[in-house]
């Protein structure tokens, strides 16, 4: 379960207009125009609609995309499609794509935003995958140009946002600046007339709310700010003019966050997982590890700190609260794109006015900017001072030679948006911190062993690799993620009890380990993980239990997601690491007697079962099991009866049905203190009547108004890392079971034939 960005302030009365448009009135296929200025608030208001209760549940499938003023054709339709379906190649062409897209539309309701469109070229282009089948789809589209939003016009006219009133520029400014807490009463009426002088543009109102919240609480200082907007005479629509409080807010930030502002804004843009850019960040030394903080905790401090100025714009965030994507406005993009041109000089100049602070520090980085391209000869580096982050993009070097001197200093190497047919060559660059590839490339990749620096290593959409002999010679490895096919990792490889421990990994996804006593071996060379998705294979044949040996030694352990390819097991003997919050099991079948194991674990807070994890009549929780857990999550998961006490669960606060099966909700589930929420996607209709029966009894009998149900019928929105992941054991499940089909079909026809050749020996009789 994720959340979008935070709740927004006034549009209030037009969101309910919108609303209607969405889930009432015309059968035909109808547009939802947005228009307005930059910074008004176009996208936030969408995503509100878009993930608002009563529309959530309107539409069979929901999906979105950004255009922006360069259309990309691929990139649209990829991203409409990864937010409807797994992707794990995307090697077709555009039109194959574009056909996907409408074949898997046909015959839903359906509900596509498109987010900032500026041509009508791009609209006509997209509006042919959008078939029109009379039953209520809707298409939410924002744009600031009038134009636009008039030729794309079904039945609704297009909806022009107006600016905040006074009222709620001041109420948007206090919410911002001291969140749930009121404005001192000495600070009011400064604080108002500033809200004033933003115009009733939100951007500006949220840019300036981020300045006021850095400084001191005093007159002194509001009243500088306050003169500042009135000598910049801001006015509404003059783009210039608020281009001014950007930069006020920019100024603000150290140094180094200056440096991680651009980066973002020049390298990622509208949305990215905060994940990655931490990552980036630690490779190319903008965040560097202190006496107290790690690089990694020092990137996580910047990154708030950006939120906590409104520069980025939170997207998406986990249910514990964790940002997971962040975003950033168009405008501030052009900010960043014009800094980085006229602010810095290219020559690193010794003018204080103009050259950047640390223009002697070189950031090395090699990026391919076009997505879906194929690269076998040459690839565009990006080899850039840090005073000059858009020019020099064309320096060519072949694939086959030895890398130049300048290209020896690498330290971030992305080529993602490449399907490489070969990599060895990467292996000259020696001081690579940060590498990330796609592609179908050699099996066996050994060579990766001699980036004794490359901390980050992703390999996306690959065949299954081998990195048994690479990973063990990559001494400085924190992160290893691994997409496609999970990559084999053994401990039979020569000279394997001669490597040292690899005591920096901390992330490993997704792998394919051995069972037993070498998955004992494995855990002892890997002792810091705190991060762990794999795959795990049992060689004792006969065994009707399943063993992880070894795995409690994973002291800093937190999360752990394990598809078991054993079936049929009977016990779960398995020691569990103390420290685990996060557990996903897959596929085990085990009674529903052995989740008891698990029950008792201390830490507990998130528990997702998948495919058939447990099987049986009945799960009876046992008193005074899953005392932290706060998430439960069922997916393909067939629970006949669910019962427990009142002294289990006392901290669920969110329980997920997806594709599940459960007749009756448990008597003792209303009981629970903390329950927020109960989300059923895709579930039968036995266990929709509960669902609903139980949000009455909640609202009316127990009068928990602040309780909420959501249900949803529609395909899956954007997928979460955790889901990507389960959809790759459900490739591997469900090419099991097809072959199982296979032979099943096969051989009742071998049966059927035999029986009647047996009955009838005349041999042409029998072939017609």
């Amino acid at each position: 379960m994720t959340t979008t960005s935070e709740a927004i302030v006034g549009f209030e009365d037009e969101t309910e207009v919108l609303i209607r448009r969405l889930i009432c009135g015309w059968k035909d296929l109808d547009v939802v125009s947005l228009v307005g200025m930059p910074g008004i608030g176009k996208t936030t208001l969408a995503r509100r609609l878009y993930n608002h209760n009563d529309v959530v549940g309107r539409f069979d499938v929901c999906s979105w995309c950004t255009i922006s003023q360069a259309y990309n054709r691929r990139k649209t339709l990829l991203e409409l499609l990864g937010n409807l379906v797994p992707l794990n190649d995307n090697t077709r062409n555009d039109d194959e794509l574009a056909d996907k897209l409408r074949k898997h539309l046909l015959k839903k309701r359906y509900l596509i935003v498109i987010d900032d469109l500026w041509s009508i070229e791009a609209w006509d282009d997209l509006m042919r995958c959008f078939p029109d089948d009379k039953n209520s789809s809707r298409i939410i589209l924002t744009t600031r140009q009038d134009k636009v939003a008039s030729n794309t016009e079904v039945f609704s006219a297009p909806h022009r946002l107006r600016l905040f009133t006074d009222e709620e520029s001041w109420c948007l400014l206090q919410k911002k600046v001291f969140g749930e807490e009121s404005c001192p009463p000495q600070l009011e009426q400064i604080g108002e007339q500033i809200a004033q002088s933003c115009r009733g543009l939100p951007l500006a109102i949220i840019l300036v709310a981020g300045v006021l919240a850095k400084l001191d609480k005093d007159e002194v200082r509001w009243e500088e700010v306050a003169y500042g907007l009135r000598r910049s005479c801001i006015i509404a629509g003059d783009k210039q003019k608020y281009m001014d409080i950007i930069e006020l807010s920019f100024n603000l930030l150290p140094d180094q966050l200056k440096l991680c502002f651009l980066y973002f804004g020049e390298y990622f843009g509208n949305g990215v997982k905060v994940r990655k850019l931490r990552q980036r960040w630690v490779a190319e030394e903008f965040a560097v590890a202190n006496g107290l903080k790690s690089a990694e905790d020092v990137a996580k401090d910047y990154m708030m700190e950006l939120i906590d100025s409104n520069l980025v714009m939170v997207v998406r965030r986990s249910f514990s609260g964790k940002v997971k994507t962040i975003g950033m406005h168009d405008l501030l993009l052009e900010f960043c794109s014009t800094t980085c041109i006229h602010r810095w000089d290219v020559g690193g100049s010794d003018d204080s006015s103009s050259a950047h602070p640390q223009s002697g520090y070189e950031i090395h980085r090699l990026h391919w900017p076009k997505k879906g391209s194929s690269c076998s000869h040459s690839l565009i580096t990006h080899s850039l001072p840090s005073y000059d982050i858009l020019n020099k993009r064309n320096l060519l070097f072949d694939c086959n030679s030895i890398p130049s001197h300048e290209l020896l200093t690498l330290k971030v190497l992305d080529l993602v948006g490449v399907t490489l047919r070969s990599a060895s060559y990467i292996q000259f660059l020696i001081n690579l911190r940060y590498l990330a590839m796609k592609g179908n490339f050699e099996e066996d990749p050994s060579w990766l062993s001699k980036l004794k620096n490359l901390e980050t290593l992703i390999l996306e959409g690959s065949r299954r690799l081998n990195l048994s002999r690479a990973i063990w010679g990559m001494v400085s490895l924190k992160h290893l993620e691994v997409t496609g096919k999970p990559a084999v990792i053994t401990c039979d490889v020569a000279e394997f009890e001669t490597y040292p421990p690899l005591e920096k990994l901390q992330w490993l996804s997704f792998a394919h380990l051995p069972g037993g006593e070498e998955f004992q071996k494995f855990v002892s060379k890997v002792p810091c993980l705190v991060k762990l998705r794999c795959m795990v294979d049992e060689p004792e044949v006969g065994r009707r239990c399943i063993r992880l040996p070894g795995l409690h030694s994973l002291n800093q352990l937190e999360s752990l997601k394990v598809y078991f390819l054993k079936r049929g097991a009977k016990r779960l003997e398995v020691n569990f690491p103390r420290n685990l919050k996060k557990l996903t099991l897959s596929s085990y079948q085990l009674p529903w007697t052995e989740i008891s194991t698990i029950g008792r674990l201390e830490n507990l807070e998130v528990l997702k079962l998948d495919s058939y994890a447990f099987k049986g009549r009945q799960w009876d929780v046992k008193d005074e099991e899953f005392q932290k857990l706060k998430l439960l999550k069922f997916h393909s998961m067939n629970i006949p009866q669910w019962n427990f006490s009142d002294m289990s669960f006392p901290n669920l606060q969110l329980v997920i049905f997806r594709n599940s099966q459960l007749e009756t909700f448990p008597h003792n589930l209303e009981n629970l203190p903390l329950l927020k929420m109960i989300e059923v996607r895709k579930c039968n209709r036995s266990t929709l009547r509960s669902a609903r029966e139980f949000e009455r009894t909640q609202i009316e009998d127990l009068g928990n108004h602040e309780f909420k149900l959501i249900i949803k019928s529609r395909d899956e929105e954007s997928m979460s890392e955790d889901e990507e992941e389960l959809g790759l054991t459900w490739q591997v499940d469900l090419e099991l079971r097809i072959l199982q089909f296979v032979f099943r079909v096969l051989l009742v026809f071998l049966i059927i034939s035999v029986a009647v050749k047996w009955a009838d020996p005349d041999p042409i009789q029998f072939i017609i």
